[in-house]
This record gives C-alpha cells, structure tokens and sequence, in this order.
C-alpha cells in the first residue's frame, strides 16, 4: 500500500504534531507517523507525568507543614497507587485532548515505525502491516529515549531511568540517583517528599552544570537541609546488585546502598533505527541529525526539529517553536527560524528557571557584566506564601545595562521566567525592566528589583 501527500512528519510529539496540525490548517495534505503514542516523551514519560507526580509531592509537603501557617492537618499521608492513576488520568486526558485536535483538523495519523526507503520515501511497519509513504517535504521529530551505560546493567527493577520511575509500585526507602542535571534533581525532590533516602551523584563540580552556578550551589544547599545527600565532583566506578538491593561505588571509595539506582545522565536519538543513509542523511556522533539555520539538513526537502537535529534545545517547547517554524518557512507567510532565548525550567523543590547567559557564560563571551540579586525573603508575596527560599539574579551589560541572562531559584520560578524570556529576548536594559509596572505583592517583583540590584539601585534590600 502507497499514500503520496506533501508533508510527512516522523514523530507526534510536540514538535510533530504541533507542526502536522500547523500545516493542516494551511490546507497541505499532511500524514503523521508514530510508533507509540501522540504526544511523544513528554506528554507520556517526561514533562507532564514528572511534573504532575512533583505537583503532588509539593502539596504534600506543604500539607506536612500545616502547622507553620496555623493549620491543623492530622494524619496526613499518601496512597501511591492512586498518585499513579492520577498521573495517568492526566496524561490520558491529554493525550485525548491531542488525538481530538488532529481529527478535526483532518490530519491522518498513522501508527507504526518508520525507517526510509529513498529521500522521498518511508516504510511504516504497524499492526495493520507494511505502508509506503511518499511526500514532497518531511519533517523528523522522532525524538529519544533514555541512556543507560551497559556496565549498569539496566534492568527494569533495580536499576531503572526515568521512565520506570514514573510508575513505582512503593516507594523505595533508599534511592540512589546518577545524574544531577533537571530530571535526576525532580525525581530526587520527589521521591525525598515521600520519604525516600535519598542520594544524587553529579560527575561534574555543581548539580545542574549547564545553568548558572549560583542556581546549583543553592539547590545543593537546599537538598543537603532536607537530607539528600549530594556527591558532586564523583564518577562511579562500580555498580553491583543482589536480589533485592544495588551498591553504587563512587571513585573516592565511599559505596552508596539503594534498593533503586536510578539512572539520569542523558537520552540518545533513535535515528539509527530510521535508515537516514538511505535518505542521504548522515548523524553525528551524538546521532543528532546537523541541521542549518532554517532547521534544514544537508537534504533540501527534509528538515529536523527537536531533540534529534543539533541544535543545544533539548526542550519541549523548543521542539514545537521549531516545528512550528518549519511549516511556516514552507506553506506560510515564510517566517524564517530564528535562534532566540529558550528558558530551561527544572521542577525540583524550590523551583529552578534560567533564560540567557549565565554569569559565567557572560563573562566567557568577553561581556564586562554585574549581576544583581534579589531575596524572595524580602518579597512580601513570598513571606505571605510562606516560600522565602530562593531568589532572582540578573546578570547585566555593565556599559549599556542590557539584561543577558536571569536566573530564577524559588516558587513558582517556571511562571516568572515567562517574563524573563521576553527580556532576554528583546535585549530589554535594567531601566525598560524598572520602568515596568509590576502588581504588589507579587513574586514578579523580584525581576525589577534584582535588575536595579546589579547597580546597588533596588529599593527594598
């Protein structure tokens, strides 16, 4: 069986289907291929069932400190496996959500996996058997998955990614976590509100390397006071497993006990399994797919978004502003893609959000920057709140005051970065930002006064 359309798109998570249903709406004939289900990693093992599973954890800390804000709360506790049904009833629901938009905006989605038989076409293997597809444009957005060195003996049970994690059937009393980037810092927040020992393991000198300094520093604090344990600067030399429990080895000696290893160090592509030297594409080491500045690979019709093509975004968002941008380059008023600030949120306890330069990446760059600093213990919403951890920093052009990057460590850190971004973005300088009208109490004031901070000018600390 052969269908011919005009686009092909390989992959429904957010940067494919956000782009089939672009381009459907521009009239183009559009076939959707998936493997698994719409919506991708992060509709169905990553942003959204992580983040539902932190909200819960969040409230249930909060219910545990009742107390603090005058409340009584007796006998609060926990039942798992109804935490877990919500977590699916949620993605479940939107997932529905996603599959509904695609009827009605005419898109056929086909279900199988997809591997190239020429630069214009793709054999879909899915339980209804064998389908050829042919198209005049096609768009790869078939994502990753985990990666699990061999050595750690990946196994579903003792050793597990995030993936499994998402699904526990207890809450194990110890848990070792390798990886202190977003996903080992959120599982580690998690499973410690439930009451997990916990224990994360970071090679490189901070957790959370590829932000702001400042933000890992305080994030390791802030665990080390909850009682995670935090090895940063540590590679595992060993891991070893009995019947029921694993030793991680650390390289200064010390041996971790868990009754789960959970794995977080990174997720490969899945281009191997697509054939792409038939296609004439070639991956790099990586097995990321290079793409130029319109997300185009070396193969005219055939671009790349999200987490397969090179680009440094591994984000959800970046995936369907790209996929977006694709379609709009090809059938619409010809938008063409531009890089811009991509805030990176991590939904750990306290909440982290980042957008532009780090302090450190600034001054690499050759920028002469100030930064200022602004305490959510001096923010009247956040005392209200009863959340006075955390902080917003701003790192600043000392000649022009052009805002480079701001760094957001506290609650509710992923709404303010929204803000953050548009600054960022439109290189908005410390006077535009003051300037700004901003609601009191709000924890939004912390942005403007962090700014004026840079140039010792904040009122209020």
């Amino acid at each position: 069986m052969k269908r011919e359309v005009q686009l092909v798109v390989i992959g429904a998570g957010p940067g494919g289907y956000v782009a089939a249903i672009r381009a459907a709406q521009r009239g183009v004939k559009v076939c959707l291929i998936e493997r698994d289900r719409v919506g991708g990693v992060c509709l169905n093992r990553g942003c959204i069932p992580t983040k539902t599973l932190a909200a819960t954890a969040e409230l249930y800390a909060r219910m545990r400190r009742a107390a603090d804000y005058g409340l009584v709360a007796e006998g609060v506790g926990f039942n798992l496996d109804r935490i877990i049904r919500r977590k699916d009833e949620v993605v479940k629901r939107l997932a529905g959500g996603i599959e509904y938009l695609l009827k009605r905006n005419k898109v056929e989605l086909l279900k199988g996996t997809a591997r190239f038989l020429s630069p214009r076409e793709l054999l879909v293997i899915g339980a209804g058997g064998e389908t050829v597809v042919a198209a005049e444009h096609i768009i790869i957005a078939a994502g990753t998955v985990p990666f699990v060195p061999p050595a750690f003996g990946d196994d579903g049970r003792l050793v597990i990614t995030s993936d499994e994690a998402l699904d526990l059937k207890e809450v194990p009393t110890r848990m070792v976590i390798i990886g202190g980037g977003a996903v080992g810092c959120e599982f580690a927040s998690i499973y410690r509100a439930f009451g997990s020992e916990v224990a994360v393991v970071e090679m490189l000198s901070q957790l959370l390397p590829t932000f702001d300094a400042e933000l890992g520093r305080s994030l390791a604090l802030s665990f080390k006071k909850r009682g995670i344990g935090v090895h940063t600067g540590r590679r595992v030399e060993g891991v070893q497993k009995t019947a029921d429990a694993v030793a991680v080895r650390l390289d200064n000696g010390e041996v971790l006990q868990g009754d789960v290893l959970l794995v977080a160090i990174g997720r490969k592509t899945v281009a191997d399994a697509l054939d792409l030297a038939r296609a004439g594409l070639v991956a790099d080491a990586r097995g990321r797919i290079p793409v130029d500045e319109n997300l185009r690979t070396a193969v005219p019709h055939i671009y790349a978004v999200g987490d397969i093509n090179d680009k440094p975004y591994d984000l959800a968002h970046a995936a369907s502003h790209q996929g977006l941008a694709v379609v709009e380059t090809l059938f619409g008023p010809g938008r063409i893609y531009k890089d811009q600030a991509v805030p990176s949120c991590v939904f750990a306890d306290p909440e982290i959000a980042s957008v532009g330069l780090s302090f450190e990446e600034a001054t690499a760059k050759g920028f002469v920057v100030k930064s200022g600093k602004f305490p959510y213990s001096a923010n009247g919403r956040a005392l209200a709140m009863g959340e006075a951890e955390g902080f917003g920093k701003v790192v600043v052009e000392e000649e022009s005051g052009r805002i480079l990057g701001v760094h957001l460590f506290g609650a509710h850190a992923s709404d303010l970065v929204a803000e953050a971004t548009l600054a960022v973005r439109h290189g908005l300088t410390v006077a535009e930002l003051a300037a700004t009208i901003h609601a009191h109490p709000t924890l939004a004031e912390t942005l403007p006064e962090a700014a004026e901070g840079a140039f010792g000018l904040s009122i209020h600390v």
